[in-house]
């Protein structure tokens, strides 16, 4: 249990900066390509085989790990074309062109998908690091457009 403790530690300190990363840079559905990029290179980074553009810009991560069940968790990535007023320091002030082609409008994570793919990502890590624990095939799917 003490392992399982310090690897859960080690990941929350990567963690919560990617989460307010997330938050202060929202991406609507259909244009996440930098947080699908962040996505890939931490999964790589934690031995997963990696395809990307999938649904356009959506992300799955594979980890084999001997016969088993195939075991599927995910996470949506997109903002919504709201304002954010929380007044959080890490708050968005993200405009992008808006979905109706009529202007701009701020754009925020305003559902909860920042938080979502910065958790799926640490349990996608701590599932890596633990594979002595468990057999089977795990895809973290990292869905754009929810």
């Amino acid at each position: 249990m003490p392992a399982v403790l310090a690897t859960a530690a080690e990941a929350r300190s990567w963690q919560e900066p990617l989460y307010r990363d997330l938050h202060q840079n929202p991406e609507l559905s259909h244009a996440e390509h930098r947080t699908a990029g962040i996505v890939a290179d931490r999964l790589r980074q934690s031995g997963y085989e990696v395809t990307t553009g999938v649904g356009g810009t959506g992300v799955v991560g594979i980890l084999r790990n001997g016969t088993g069940p195939t075991v599927l968790l995910r996470a949506d990535m997109d903002a919504l074309p709201v304002q954010e007023d929380t007044g959080l320091p890490y708050a968005s002030t993200v405009v992008a062109p808006s979905p109706a082609g009529d202007g701009q409008v701020p754009v925020a994570h305003a559902c909860g998908h920042d938080m979502h793919t910065a958790c799926l990502l640490g349990a996608a890590d701590l599932l890596a690091q633990g594979q002595n624990h468990w057999n089977g095939t795990l895809v973290a799917l990292f869905q754009p457009a929810e």
